[in-house]
């Protein structure tokens, strides 16, 4: 397909303390064998993009680690492929970039160079998976400036501040746009993926340096909603927002539905590919107890795990019991004990005969190597 891909890997980290402290936001483990990052890019192979930049701003050396040269997503290649941006200054644009315009200011080299008629940017904390050749013949029929990608969903207070939400015409124009407000109810919620020509990116870009504008959802979206063509494509399939822990912890076991997980990695848009480890198949011991529950490969299970991910290298103990948890990669729960509702991240290590519990509605955080 005739389009570059841009991915920005951490425009949500503030939101997201506990899970991005020592990582990017696309660099977030998710599902038990997945990265963040994974869906946008799967998104955009499946659609046929065979040029992709992701753009960094701090933290991004597990991120780096992960991608690698891109062949696990078949775009390790000589012309096109995957392209991986440090942050960096340029000119007058010192430190780290503060917003979408202020990280396209310092790729605008990069964007010109490209020969794509098209331009797909994508966020990595909203998990969908689409083909956008649809979004594209959409935007072309309504000869639109900007497509954005939504989803219409019920949302709550406490969640709105973190979404952007369009009102549309009876022609699918937006009339209005709301930038993080406080609100709940059914909304047009905005996907944070926008499509448009090249050529209209490189002059929103110079404006922005002209102006300096540094936040794409304000400056542009909001502040010129009629002035521009700003249409919205619908996305009807599944749809989840990573935005804060409880989010995170919320999506993540809400995989264990099989129409969730049916609707993620089996629609017709094609396969969710990751990153390949030749781990050995998990051994399942004479006394473990596993119930709706996804594991990875190369696990050791010897005690119960209930209504939890658990992810590769995982060793869950004699007589542990795992329920309503996250265990992530090279993580250790020790013999006898007890863990409920409980995130521990990766290389985090459990000792015998502890008690871990938290709530649904507030699950407890174990950081990275932590022993606890």
């Amino acid at each position: 397909m005739n389009a570059l891909g841009i991915i920005f890997s951490d425009m949500q980290d503030w939101s997201m303390t506990e899970l991005a402290s020592h990582r990017s936001v696309a660099a977030i483990p998710f599902g038990g064998r997945y990265r963040l990052v994974d869906f946008p890019l799967s998104n955009m192979v499946n659609s046929g993009i065979n040029k992709v930049c992701i753009i960094t701003r701090s933290n991004y050396r597990s991120l780096m680690e992960h991608v690698g040269s891109g062949k696990d997503w078949d775009l390790s290649r000589k012309k096109g492929g995957i392209l991986i941006f440090p942050p960096y200054a340029l000119g007058e644009n010192h430190g780290l970039f503060q917003g979408r315009l202020d990280a396209l200011k310092r790729v605008l080299d990069y964007i010109s160079s490209s020969k794509e008629k098209y331009i797909i940017m994508s966020d990595c904390d909203m998990i969908y998976n689409i083909n956008y050749k649809d979004v594209i013949r959409y935007h072309e029929e309504k000869n639109s400036d900007i497509t954005a990608v939504y989803t219409k969903v019920n949302i709550e207070k406490n969640c709105s501040i973190h979404k952007i939400l369009y009102e549309f015409d009876d022609s699918g124009r937006a009339d209005d746009i709301l930038v993080y407000p406080v609100t709940k109810g059914v909304h047009n919620v905005g996907l944070n993926t926008w499509v448009m020509n090249k050529d209209f990116l490189e002059s929103i870009i110079y404006d922005a340096i002209a102006r300096n504008y540094k936040d794409f959802s304000y400056d542009v979206l909001a502040k010129k909603v009629h002035s521009l063509r700003i249409y919205g494509y619908e996305h009807n399939g599944y749809f989840a927002h990573i935005d804060s822990l409880q989010s995170y912890y919320d999506n993540s076991l809400g995989l264990l539905k099989k129409n969730n997980i049916q609707r993620l990695f089996y629609s017709n848009t094609g396969p969710i590919y990751t990153k390949t480890k030749d781990s050995t198949p998990t051994k399942y011991c004479r006394d473990a107890n596993v119930k709706n529950s996804l594991i990875a490969s190369g696990c050791v299970i010897e005690g119960a795990v209930e209504n939890s991910i658990i992810f590769r290298g995982v060793r869950i103990g004699k007589n542990a019991v795992v329920k309503n948890s996250i265990i992530m990669q090279h993580g250790v729960i020790g013999e006898n004990a007890k863990l409920d509702s409980i995130i521990t991240d990766t290389y985090a290590q459990v000792t015998n005969d502890r008690i871990l519990l938290g709530y649904s509605n507030c699950p407890f955080f174990i950081k990275k190597h932590s022993i606890v």
